[in-house]
């Protein structure tokens, strides 16, 4: 089929023959159907325009939508990628812990060894302080009881004394 612009409808000439149609109610008829023509063609132009206009929407929104789709699969791994970080991160940290309270545990059961022998050789050497001391008590109680005997033992001096005395007399008296 092929397309009439209204000025081909306006424009066209029909060949006169005796008994045809009214001339002027044909030209009338044509004057509004290519009137009514324009106005369908216009119409066509402007719907083809909205379509390539929607069209062109169409696949921005379909962009849109992909460009999102993506974004959304990304947002997603990486969350995903997020949470397994922290997580081996958490069970990092946990471990770490884990084994600095065995550490100081085995720190603190090494120190309290420590200290139970420290105690222990503290011990002893009490035991050989007193034990010492004991044989100094005893010996110097031997000391002082020999002292005591030979105190007991000595003459007295009386003489000593008198004998000293003239002379401490001679001293005083410009001797």
């Amino acid at each position: 089929m092929s397309e009439f612009a209204p000025m081909d409808i306006l424009g066209k000439k029909f060949a006169k023959k005796l008994h045809g149609y009214a001339e002027l109610e044909v030209h009338e008829y044509l004057t509004e159907l290519a009137r009514v023509m324009e106005g369908l063609l216009r119409e066509r132009g402007e719907l083809r325009q909205r379509v390539h206009h929607m069209e062109q929407e169409l696949s921005a929104f379909r962009e849109r939508e992909s460009a999102l789709k993506e974004a959304l699969v990304a947002a997603q791994r990486s969350a995903e990628t997020t949470i397994e970080v922290a997580r081996a991160e958490g069970q990092r940290i946990v471990d770490e812990g884990h084994s600095l309270a065995e550490r100081l545990v085995e720190e603190a059961n090494q120190r309290a060894l420590n200290i139970e022998s420290l105690i222990s050789d503290l011990r002893n050497r009490r035991r050989e302080v007193r034990s010492e001391l004991n044989r100094m008590v005893e010996l110097l109680g031997g000391l002082i009881r020999d002292d005591q005997r030979r105190e007991r033992e000595e003459p007295s001096t009386p003489q000593l004394a008198t004998f000293l005395r003239p002379t401490a007399a001679k001293t005083e008296n410009g001797g």
